[in-house]
């Protein structure tokens, strides 16, 4: 056993050892940190409850510690873990993670393994027929080692610590671009109903649904041009599954004006400073909020957000649309899309690091002749590592510095990063498509 082999067992045991420590402390301590009575599951436990037994209360906040934030399809992603009870529902559903933490490996192995097939870089130099591939070819060492970081990075950590859903989002969203990438009408509509289903857990993924448009843009000829009929299938799923919410929305009324509350108006926040809206998310929009808050300015939650998103998304997707990069282009997209979601939403947590990290990885497998290919790649370690101790950094430091500078600077360094790495690759489009 090599090196590499062994960091992947270790990362696979400390995986482990994350979700043992977790249920130590819901089972069996009564800890402010993290508790039976104060974990994020106990939201969706809930909201599993309610769509069997009071569906209209689904987005009253006096139901929740934390209250839900998701489409009303979502809660029944849910419901399944409410009936066992609160004690084997968590188990259950933590477990659960764990196993989907090594199907989101073999999803990153499956798409990098299309990735090399479609693509003419003679240089990539994996062998990837089978997925024991990954553990026993020398060549492919670098795939196993940032599986190994894909498991052992802290936002696992704090993804199974806090109860959170992101395992579960992260696989939405690779199983998506998988279908996606591997063509056709028949893919793109398996690929459609897995983002919609994403969607309805983590509603900012439509962010998503630009950069899955077959689209393109012609700087030279300055021509737009663009497949209606194998866009629209792409955006069945998530149109049908969303379509369905807004019939719950129909019928409830008040739980539409919760939902747009709560994820469109950003007025729940998790404040931690008094009276002052404060809180540790590191997105922009939020940083920003919260200095308005502090020099007494009101102002409308979602104008802001609003501007926020134009101002990040449109110069990456403009970007996006003029490359000819077949191949690259949808996994590039969703990783452009992802780094805006979490940069601008109101609140960005460490445990969302978890769904970014497959695109950090796959960016650092096959960009290797990026100029800034080295500070990428120690930005991604810092990812790993640091969103975390940030974080933690903030509780101790809010009343002299009320924003999470640090992980705002992070995620503000990717998405520049990005930036430079679009128009260093920029060529000029001659009315090729995403893949």
């Amino acid at each position: 056993m090599n090196n590499t082999q062994k960091f992947f067992v270790i990362a696979l045991i400390v995986n482990g050892f994350y979700l043992v420590l977790t249920f130590i402390f819901f089972y069996f301590l009564d800890s402010f940190l993290m508790s039976a009575d104060n974990n994020d599951f106990l939201t969706f436990y809930n909201a599993g409850n309610l769509v069997i037994t009071d569906l209209s209360k689904l987005y009253d906040a006096q139901q929740y510690l934390f209250p839900f934030r998701y489409f009303p399809l979502a809660a029944y992603f849910f419901t399944p873990f409410s009936v066992l009870g609160l004690e084997v529902g968590y188990f259950v559903f933590q477990i659960f993670n764990f196993f989907l933490n090594l199907v989101n490996i073999y999803l990153m192995f499956k798409i990098i393994q299309i990735y090399k097939n479609l693509s003419s870089n003679a240089n990539l130099g994996y062998t990837l027929n089978n997925f024991k591939d990954v553990f026993y070819k020398v060549e492919n060492e670098s795939l196993l080692h940032q599986s190994a970081v894909f498991l052992i990075m802290l936002p696992q950590f704090m993804n199974y610590f806090l109860g959170q859903i992101n395992i579960l989002v992260c696989f939405f969203v690779l199983a998506s671009l998988y279908y996606f990438l591997k063509g056709g009408n028949r893919n793109d509509f398996f690929g459609s109903c897995l983002l919609g289903l994403g969607i309805l857990i983590k509603p900012t993924l439509i962010l998503i649904l630009p950069f899955i448009l077959l689209i393109s843009y012609n700087r030279t000829s300055r021509k737009l041009t663009f497949k209606f009929k194998q866009s629209v299938i792409r955006l069945i799923g998530p149109i049908i599954l969303i379509g369905i919410s807004g019939i719950f929305f129909l019928v409830y009324p008040e739980m539409l004006i919760g939902f747009v509350d709560l994820n469109l108006a950003g007025k729940y926040t998790y404040h931690v400073g008094g009276d002052l809206e404060i809180n540790p998310s590191f997105s922009l929009t939020r940083v920003i909020l919260i200095l308005f808050d502090l020099v007494n300015l009101d102002v409308n939650n979602l104008l802001i957000f609003g501007i926020i998103i134009l101002i990040t998304l449109l110069p990456l997707y403009f970007l996006f649309i003029s490359s000819t990069d077949k191949t690259n282009r949808l996994i590039y997209g969703y990783f452009s899309a992802i780094t805006i979601t979490i940069l601008v939403y109101f609140d960005s947590w460490p445990h969302h690091i978890v769904v970014l990290a497959p695109f950090l990885i796959f960016f650092l497998l096959i960009n290797k002749n990026f100029r800034l290919y080295v500070f990428f790649k120690y930005l991604h370690y810092l990812f790993a590592i640091l969103t975390v101790a940030f974080w933690g950094i903030f509780y101790l430091s809010y009343q002299i510095i009320p924003f999470n500078i640090g992980g705002l600077i992070l995620i503000v360094l990717l998405y520049y990063t990005l930036l430079i790495f679009y128009k260093q690759n920029h060529h000029e489009s001659h009315g090729s498509y995403i893949s």
